[in-house]
């Protein structure tokens, strides 16, 4: 077998194979991974190999072993703090000294006499790379018979780290014969050549601009891959051939579209990540079993692309779940009727129907309400392994054979979770030890699917040193620092020396620093037509800083200036460029005014058609009064912005949990005292927020909820003195009512809170939770409060509007209009609340007949009063557009270009 190796050729390479040929046959390019791999199969040394979450659980067995001895070794104290995370680190300082030699022996270091100990404690570690190659090294002591007619090296011998030097000399004495790369003549003729030259030698020659050597610059990578695409573009498909692009961030999704918009193929190379929708399945299932309830982390399961219970039915949950974030509200048991309803409909002919409903509804209870586990205290192993073999199940019924990655990822990450938590043998899981531990099986996460390379002649390759063949033309694609780090040592000079002394030899910082050097600069050296670097001043939002190797190559290109730079901002102004040996050619583009802001816009019959018997609401009407558009797109036309769920915040959370506790404790009839108003309080208030407003018991929220605790029933207490105060009886909390009026005008709503005096009829009372007073003492002043005039007018119909008031839970305020027998605190306004339904029911008669004749005005333009209808009872406030979401769609505000 003839072999190529190359430290960076455990993925993509260039060439992929040997030899000129369409093929190769007994050949192959291997890296560091491949090699041992090949290596183990010719030596019979194959074995299963275990995630890496399972020998850091090992590892955390064995250093908690080790904490026995007489003498706390030096990781006791962060061990005591972050198990996994020092286990984590320890393991990797082990696997770097075993790959170095060290065989677990004491070396007369203390840190690395601790790690000695810690190797002879606790259970057996799984084998990882370092030990699987010791493996191997110790088999090719014996100089068995290879199958390896030769061995080429990528980098020279001399670069390699220390372990894969002592394995090329291992082969070597097997009778494998090793050939180094090659090392070209330096000649001076184009500018490549003369980077190459100086690359070598240190000696500049100067660039004179001929295009084989280009450094392309953009503001932001859009542009750049722009330019990109249409460099490739103009020139053949046979020269496509022969073109390789270095891509070291690992993803070509930008570039991909501008190559595929111009017909061109795609690179294919995606980042992986462990963001994927369904990878976030174990976290997810996870979040959703700590207590406190974690609502959002559930609905963010129910909300995945692919949610591991019916599609329906979680998208039914999340919608009862962004209502009352909880799991024990009204609309969350009305979701799970309502799915039991569906599931009796769905099998009503299936033989075993109430054994298959039972089945799917104890499945989908296990994912939504399995169980919540204490933080502090814990969650059992058993419990853990259960959920994480469940997502695991999931993960291959719904693969069902078709081999996905994401899914096979997901299965393969819940299965090295539960095989992490046999090995560890801890009992409870701590909950910060679940979450490193589900990261860290996470950790290699996975790439996107759906991104895939298309057939052509380019090729992409992630490191500059996969490329190990000559190559005709190279672009460096995202040509951007910092570039390879290079690997930092744990251990001081004396533990190093005393390494050194057992026989460890350790890759020094500055051996590493050349070798990724050397990296950089071969893949120019391989290169024999033409070189572009492309780099964009802005990726991902953020500055870039420049590559190592434009540091390096400084001295030649700074003097060159603009004959070897080229702005790919260019294109955007002349109609023809000349980049690197070809013409670019571009058209004028006709520039389009965007649309104009305007007040007045005509509606089509079908828009018009939605006015027939509609129900308005308070808050419809607010729209309608501020800005007739608002309201014909929002509440007529039911435009939405497209979130489909989500948790509301904190302030309405809050306004939420006080509404339901007031109407838990506020019956009908007489007011209870202020006594047994707390006591009423205090026994609902707990099981209320765990069911509607579950968020607030976040620690994020700790301050929230901590004053809730003393505000909301000391509200409610203090509405309960009033209302005694005052001689009123409850009719009733949250009470629907639906009215009509004249001209057909149809109004629904609930009503927070109704009461009535012996002699004075009913009144109502609006409830709210509010930073601050002003915005409806303003309200009412102004004779703006359409709410309570609302609410009034549809209480009781047949006796006329009711009296109406705010009560501010938050202040603890019950303020209305002077006159008002239910207003503790009344306010002087410009109209009453009576008159204040009659304008607004002539605003609404007028604004709806303009609209029924197919108009509608954006009352937020200068222009728009000339477009009122006459006699409008209630005009648009001073600043219509203050809060409106649709700005942009009417043009009021423009977005910057």
């Amino acid at each position: 077998m003839d072999l190529i190796f190359g430290l960076a050729c455990d993925g993509r390479a260039y060439p992929d194979f040997p030899g000129e040929g369409a093929g190769a046959l007994h050949a192959a390019v291997v890296g560091p991974s491949g090699l041992v791999e090949l290596l183990e199969v010719h030596l019979g040394l194959t074995r299963p190999r275990s995630a890496e979450a399972v020998r850091i659980a090992a590892y955390a067995a064995k250093l908690r072993a080790a904490l026995s001895s007489d003498t706390p070794p030096f990781f006791a104290a962060s061990f005591s703090r972050d198990p996994w995370a020092t286990a984590k680190a320890l393991l990797g300082w082990r696997d770097q000294l075993v790959a170095a030699g060290w065989k677990g022996q004491t070396v007369g270091a203390s840190r690395i006499d601790d790690l000695a100990r810690a190797e002879e404690a606790g259970p057996s570690l799984p084998p990882g790379s370092s030990d699987r190659l010791c493996g191997v090294l110790a088999a090719l002591a014996d100089r068995p018979g290879l199958n390896v007619a030769r061995l080429r090296l990528v980098e020279p011998r001399e670069l390699l780290p220390p372990h894969y030097r002592r394995l090329i000399d291992a082969l070597e004495r097997c009778g494998v014969p090793i050939e180094g790369p090659g090392v070209g003549t330096p000649t001076a003729s184009t500018d490549l050549q003369r980077v190459q030259a100086f690359l070598r030698t240190g000696a500049p020659h100067p660039l004179v601009g001929d295009a084989s050597f280009m450094s392309v610059e953009a503001d932001t990578a859009l542009m750049a891959a722009e330019a990109l695409a249409e460099w490739l573009a103009a020139g053949s498909e046979e020269e496509l051939a022969g073109t390789v692009v270095v891509s070291c961030d690992g993803d070509t999704a930008l570039l991909d579209r501008a190559l595929q918009a111009r017909g061109l193929p795609a690179l294919g190379q995606s980042a992986a990540s462990p963001w994927r929708g369904a990878l976030q399945v174990l976290p997810l299932a996870f979040a959703a079993s700590w207590a406190p309830f974690d609502a959002k982390a559930l609905l963010d399961l129910l909300l995945l692309p692919r949610p591991p219970i019916g599609r329906g039915a979680a998208r039914k949950l999340a919608r009862a779940l962004a209502r009352e974030p909880g799991t024990g509200g009204a609309a969350w048991e009305r979701a799970w009727a309502e799915l039991d309803t569906e599931l009796a409909t769905r099998f009503a002919d299936h033989p075993a129907a109430e054994a298959e409903i039972a089945r799917r509804r104890a499945r989908w209870r296990e994912w939504t309400t399995g169980g919540l586990y204490s933080r502090a205290d814990g969650m059992p192993a058993e419990a853990a392994r259960r959920i994480a073999a469940r997502v695991g199940q999931w993960a291959i019924e719904t693969d069902a054979g078709s081999s996905d990655p994401l899914l096979l990822a997901v299965a393969g990450a819940a299965s090295a979770l539960a095989q992490a938590i046999d090995v560890l043998g801890q009992d409870p899981l701590p909950a910060l030890l679940v979450e490193r531990m589900i990261e860290q099986v996470l950790a290699d996460g996975a790439q996107n699917p759906a991104h895939i390379a298309t057939a052509g002649g380019l090729r992409c390759v992630k490191s500059p040193a996969a490329i190990w063949g000559p190559v005709e033309r190279l672009v460096w694609w995202d040509f951007k620092g910092p570039g390879e780090r290079v690997p930092t040592s744990p251990w001081s000079r004396a533990e190093t020396a005393a390494l050194a002394a057992a026989g460890c030899g350790l890759e020094t910082s500055s051996d590493a620093a050349a070798r990724i050097g050397w990296g950089y600069a071969n893949a120019l050296h391989q290169t024999r037509g033409r070189a572009l670097l492309i780099r964009a001043a802005l990726a991902g939002g953020e500055e870039t800083v420049s590559h190592p190797l434009a540091h390096q190559l400084n001295p030649l290109t700074q003097p060159a200036g603009a004959a070897i730079r080229w702005s790919a901002e260019r294109l955007l102004e002349d109609a023809a460029h000349d980049l690197a040996g070809r013409r670019l050619p571009r058209e004028l583009a006709a520039l389009v005014s965007p649309p104009q802001a305007r007040a007045h816009w005509p509606l089509p019959a079908t828009a018009v058609a939605k006015l027939a018997e509609r129900k308005e609401s308070a808050t419809s009407f607010e729209r309608l009064t501020d800005c007739q558009m608002r309201w014909m797109l929002l509440d007529v036309l039911r435009l939405s912005r497209g979130r489909f769920a989500e948790i509301p915040g904190p302030d309405q959370l809050l306004g939420n949990l006080a509404h339901e506790i007031a109407n838990r404790v506020l019956r009908p009839g007489p007011v209870a005292d202020a006594d047994e108003i707390l006591r009423q309080v205090d026994e609902v208030f707990d099981t209320l927020l765990s069911a509607i407003a579950a968020p607030l018991q976040q620690p994020e929220f700790a301050g929230e909820l901590a004053a809730a605790r003393t505000r909301v029933p000391a509200a409610l207490a203090e509405l309960s003195r009033l209302l005694r105060e005052k001689g009123l009886e409850v009719v009733g909390t949250e009470l629907e009512r639906d009215a009509s009026f004249a001209n057909g005008l149809s109004v629904l709503g609930r009503l927070d809170l109704v009461v009535r005096h012996p002699t004075k009829g009913a009144g109502v009372i609006d409830l709210k939770w509010t930073r601050s007073v002003n915005r409806r003492r303003t309200e009412l002043a102004d004779g703006r409060a359409l709410q309570l005039a609302t609410y009034g007018a549809i209480a009781d119909p047949r006796a006329g509007p009711a009296p109406g008031a705010y009560y501010l839970l938050n202040q603890r305020r019950l303020i209305g209009p002077a006159g008002a027998f239910v207003a503790d605190e009344e306010i002087e306004t410009a109209r009453s609340l009576a008159d204040t339904w009659a304008d607004l029911m002539e605003t609404w008669r007028l604004w709806r007949e303009l609209a029924s004749r197919g108009s509608a005005v954006g009352t937020g333009l200068p222009e728009a009063a000339d477009h009122f209808p006459a006699g409008l009872g209630i005009s648009p406030g001073e600043e219509p557009c203050r809060y409106c979401e649709l700005t942009s769609l009417c043009r009021v505000t423009e977005e910057a270009n």
